[in-house]
């Protein structure tokens, strides 16, 4: 569906995720920038299950980005999108073997995670003993011991990659050197914190360089991953990362033999896009305003874990002659207690017709909507031009009911 230049939406469009654009070339361009400034040896991967959008991921194509991808599903679905296997990175802990091999074969990015992937490596040794492959290891490091201020996601550490503390990590490249024609050609050193702080990634470049002096590793990349902050004006972005990421690398590495790759996700696509709704009714019931609007908690945050959205209301009359409302609990469509976004306290007072936009809403919150009593919502684009067409629309009973029987 197209919609005429500048055209607004009809209110009953609502609830629809948008995406900017201009937000959108912004990010892409300064992550660009601050690669080629601090290092001009890249690649930049996108993180597909961050929002496997199908539009999305074509436009990051055609803007020179390799689909970074976890599963045989993602895999299907960017080739079906126009990758080549030659412009992927193949990382998670559950590969499939077919994908594994195309990949690798291709001469794709393949970081090992899993124990058994180190076995289909000396098995397709030995069947493509012709054949020389590079592949890339995915280190686990304690960032806890590295950098005690940084806030974990999770209080055990992380779970993927080969342990460099223990010797995993060594045992995994003792067995791909015994390989005559394997080589390790990559780190991966992936990492997830809460605080993503610039100095965790110094300090995973520092583990990088460590780890490449202590087992004499030639290394054709580095892959620092994803989970950077962006589109925050309070909070780092690439031009702050990059410059502590590579001045770390450039200690023993060369810039024109190592090449640099990322997998930003969130950070590239978060400040594109917001998610739109309408509110549909205002109850007051023993002293509480209770606020009803088209969208819903599973919308964005499908794991009911938080309590506060960046977001900004959009007003269908003046609010500045409406009273103040001393606390007002956004809720949203669903028929759950539970489906109550955030209290927004001393405000004007909301009314039917009225948008509640929430902001920075395009990572994960796409994708991880659940098929939970209402279905999908539509995706706008809104392109650097001001028109406006569907990516996606939104779903009704005939998609739900796609290969179903009764």
């Amino acid at each position: 569906m197209t919609f005429p230049q500048n055209q607004q939406l009809p209110p009953d469009t609502a609830p629809f995720f948008r995406i900017r654009e201009k937000d959108l070339l912004y990010d892409i361009c300064l992550l660009r920038d601050s690669l080629r400034e601090n290092w001009g040896n890249f690649c930049m991967g996108y993180s597909v299950k961050t929002n496997s959008l199908p539009w999305l991921l074509t436009y990051l194509k055609e803007q020179g980005f390799y689909a970074e991808v976890v599963s045989e599903t993602e895999f299907d679905l960017v080739r079906r999108l126009g990758f080549r296997a030659d412009q992927v990175i193949y990382n998670g802990p559950v590969k499939d073997r077919p994908t594994f091999e195309t990949v690798l074969l291709a001469g794709g990015y393949v970081n090992l995670d899993s124990t058994w992937e180190l076995a289909w490596m000396e098995e397709l040794s030995r069947l493509y003993p012709d054949r020389s492959f590079s592949i890339g290891l995915r280190a686990n490091v304690d960032i806890a011991a590295l950098c005690p201020d940084e806030i974990l996601v999770e209080e055990e550490g992380g779970r993927f990659g080969y342990c460099y503390e223990n010797g995993g990590l060594k045992t995994a490249i003792q067995r791909m050197n015994a390989l005559p024609n394997v080589k390790v050609g990559g780190l991966h050193l992936h990492s997830s914190t809460q605080s993503r702080t610039v100095a965790v990634y110094g300090a995973l470049a520092k583990t990088a360089v460590r780890i490449a002096r202590e087992y004499a590793l030639a290394l054709d990349y580095v892959d620092m991953g994803g989970g950077y902050f962006g589109g925050r004006g309070d909070k780092p972005d690439y031009r702050d990362y990059f410059p502590e990421i590579c001045r770390n690398l450039g200690e023993f590495f060369d810039r024109e033999r190592t090449a640099l790759i990322v997998e930003p996700g969130i950070s590239l696509i978060s400040r594109a896009t917001t998610f739109e709704t309408l509110v549909l009714d205002c109850k007051d019931i023993r002293g509480r305003k209770f606020l009803v609007t088209s969208g819903s908690r599973v919308n964005l945050n499908p794991l009911v874990t938080r309590h506060s959205y960046p977001f900004h209301a959009e007003y269908c009359s003046d609010p500045a002659k409406r009273p103040i409302e001393a606390s007002q609990w956004i809720c949203g469509a669903t028929c759950m207690e539970y489906d109550r976004l955030f209290e927004w306290k001393n405000a004007p007072a909301l009314l039917p017709g009225d948008k509640i936009v929430y902001d920075t809403a395009g990572g994960y919150t796409m994708c991880l909507n659940p098929l939970f009593i209402h279905y999908f919502p539509a995706v706008i684009i809104e392109k650097t031009d001001g028109s406006l067409f569907t990516a996606r629309e939104a779903w009704t009973n005939d998609e739900y009911l796609q290969k179903n029987h009764w």
